[in-house]
């Protein structure tokens, strides 16, 4: 499975080597897509949405995550994000609905990625802050491996590029 992820990387990322080298201006973009991820807890299938004013080589926005890990529990987190040329950062919060094994669980999330136009690959990091009690143990420290596909809808602004720098 990685090997097709990875060829869909390079595919998509050698379109920003053939794209209009203007950039955006005050322009507002919601992306949304699916959002895959691995992490030693197992595979996450879900969606992500974020909303972003682009402006020259930066963005700023808000995001928001849901995700099935391994049909045991639910992942959520929202937060901000901000991108510089390709490379991004999200900070929010993320919560995990309780399983079997484990306590409904709370805390950060700091995500680095990188975008590639219609989506991104990144690392992301959950640390718990806060979980109900129980006998069962809280989620611990996650560290995945994240990637997520985006089709981007231009809400406000007039793009001069084809795609966003998000």
């Amino acid at each position: 499975m990685f090997k097709h992820l990875l060829i869909l990387l390079c595919v998509l990322t050698a379109s920003v080597a053939r794209a209009d080298p203007s950039f955006p201006k005050g322009e507002t973009w919601l992306m949304i897509g699916p959002l895959l991820s691995s992490s030693a807890r197992g595979s996450g299938l879900g969606l992500e949405a974020s909303l972003n004013i682009a402006d020259e080589i930066h963005a700023l926005g808000v995001f928001g995550q849901a995700q099935r890990i391994e049909d045991s529990h639910t992942r959520l987190s929202a937060g901000i994000q901000g991108n510089f040329l390709l490379l991004g950062l999200e900070l929010g919060v993320m919560h995990e609905t309780e399983s079997r094994t484990h306590v409904a669980t709370t805390g950060l999330q700091i995500a680095p990625y990188f975008s590639f136009i219609y989506g991104s690959l990144g690392l992301r990091l959950g640390i718990p802050l806060f979980a109900t009690e129980d006998h069962r143990p809280r989620y611990g420290f996650e560290g995945a491996v994240v990637l997520s596909l985006k089709l981007p809808v231009l809400l406000g602004g007039s793009s001069v590029a084809p795609f966003p720098h998000l």
